[in-house]
């Protein structure tokens, strides 16, 4: 293949900065040296005298998993979609599935969107071995997945399995947890760029160019000529402020300090250190991942129950998931204690739902509006998905119940429920209590329901 052929390569990976692990870059360049007029190559320390080849990994296809992906481009397993995402990462791949050592954000975001949208997938596991790639494409496809995953309520987990450093990096932070293995390698939250210089090669061949511009930055980076000192300082420049976007990706969708991530200084860590660091949350077996992310999906359905002191697990699943149940707040008189038998309440998609669905609960029972109608309040809190708003208005055009918060739970039950009589033919028929009346005219008002006997358990 002619250099004028791989010229559109050297376009893509000169003079533009790049999400690559430093080492692989070195082999990455070398690669690509006789093909687009590379003769030498320069790192911090100096002119690099020699490189390894890369290597083609045996077994990088299976015929099974060929006859698969033309219908399903990834695999099912107990419910994991497992989407693999190997080799140098690129934008606009134009490939749904990792193909000539590449991988696509496009293609990745495609997968992702067809697991999530599958009946058969519970969630969606990344399997990650790349040392990163293209600037271009990384933090929307990284803030993508993350807003897939949210609106879908799948949990997505990713496996770095035995590489995701530098753009590899960005895309495992939208994953809900991240597994890593004994040798994998996280991290490397830097930016790097490689300028061509031509200037001594084409003076040797004879080729004078000349540039004939207007504007005076408009042929900065120039592969026919040094840096000139200033133009240098630019680019130096534009590369930290990238690699602060990319550490603050990192924080806002880990949680760690921008500062402890800048002060990582881009270096890649190994299994336990990547976990220490806050890069992984788990230390696994490349081959039990899986399993293990099966497991956590087998147990999201189930309610644990409290009796005591003794907790019991119901097994059975259900269409929600299960998580520890949301306390009312601890100043607020509204909502009784209870004692005995606690069921753990629908866990919310997302902890920011789970921190909103607090404040809302508390809004409503520690409201002004909510004294002398404690019981009214604790029914628009916990069993209904009213406003804070709506709340209010509700109880401020209701009567004072006049029970006392603190009655026994048995007792506020009681009086919350109203009252029953048995007729003749022992059928039963109830009165209404102030919470059913207050929310068959709240349903009638808005329009948002038949009445509290049409809520879902």
């Amino acid at each position: 293949m002619s250099k004028k052929n791989l010229m559109h390569v050297a376009n893509r990976v000169l003079n533009t900065p790049l999400f690559v692990e430093p080492g692989y870059a070195r082999v990455f360049f070398n690669s690509l040296s006789s093909r687009i007029g590379i003769q030498n190559l320069y790192d911090a320390d100096g002119k690099v005298e020699q490189l390894e080849k890369p290597r083609v990994r045996a077994g990088a296809w299976d015929e099974d998993d060929r006859a698969t992906s033309v219908h399903v481009p990834y695999r099912i397993l107990d419910g994991v979609a497992v989407l693999p995402v190997s080799g140098t990462l690129v934008h606009k791949h134009g490939y749904l599935e990792p193909y000539s050592g590449m991988t696509g954000y496009d293609g990745i975001i495609a997968r992702l969107r067809m697991a999530l949208a599958d009946k058969k997938v519970q969630g969606v596991l990344f399997d990650y071995d790349t040392p990163g790639g293209e600037v271009a494409g990384c933090f929307d496809a990284t803030r993508m997945i993350r807003s897939l995953a949210t609106a879908s309520g799948k949990p997505v987990w990713s496996l770095c399995y035995d590489m995701n450093t530098s753009a590899g990096m960005a895309l495992a932070c939208a994953s809900e947890r991240r597994l890593v293995t004994q040798t994998g390698v996280a991290g490397s939250v830097g930016v790097v760029m490689a300028h061509a210089n031509w200037e001594a090669y084409l003076e040797k061949e004879g080729v004078d160019v000349t540039l004939i511009y207007s504007g005076a930055h408009k042929v900065d980076g120039n592969p026919y000529s040094a840096l000139p000192d200033d133009v240098l300082k630019d680019c130096q420049s534009r590369m930290d402020v990238l690699r602060n976007e990319f550490a603050t990706l990192v924080s806002e969708l880990t949680g760690l300090n921008v500062d402890a991530v800048l002060g990582t200084e881009a270096r890649c860590y190994r299994g336990q250190e990547a976990i220490e660091v806050g890069f992984a949350d788990e230390l696994v077996n490349g081959n039990e991942a899986v399993s293990i992310f099966a497991e956590y999906l087998s147990g999201r359905g189930r309610t644990t129950i409290t009796t005591g002191d003794t907790p019991m697990s119901n097994n059975a699943t259900t269409t929600q998931t299960s998580a520890p149940a949301v306390a009312a707040p601890a100043a607020s008189s509204a909502v009784p204690e209870t004692t005995g038998t606690a069921v753990a309440a629908p866990e919310a998609s997302s902890a920011e739902d789970r921190k909103a669905e607090r404040a809302r609960i508390s809004a409503i029972t520690g409201c002004d509006e909510a004294k002398g109608r404690e019981s009214l309040a604790a029914h628009f809190a916990f069993n209904t998905d009213m406003t804070v708003e709506d709340a209010k208005a509700a109880l401020a055009a209701a009567p004072e119940s006049g029970v006392s918060a603190s009655g026994s739970p048995l007792d506020q039950a009681m009086q919350a429920a109203g009252t029953h009589k048995l007729g003749a033919d022992s059928s039963v028929t109830a009165e209404p209590s102030g919470a059913d009346s207050m929310m068959a005219n709240y349903y009638q008002a808005t329009g948002r329901g038949k009445g509290p006997a049409s809520a879902t358990a």
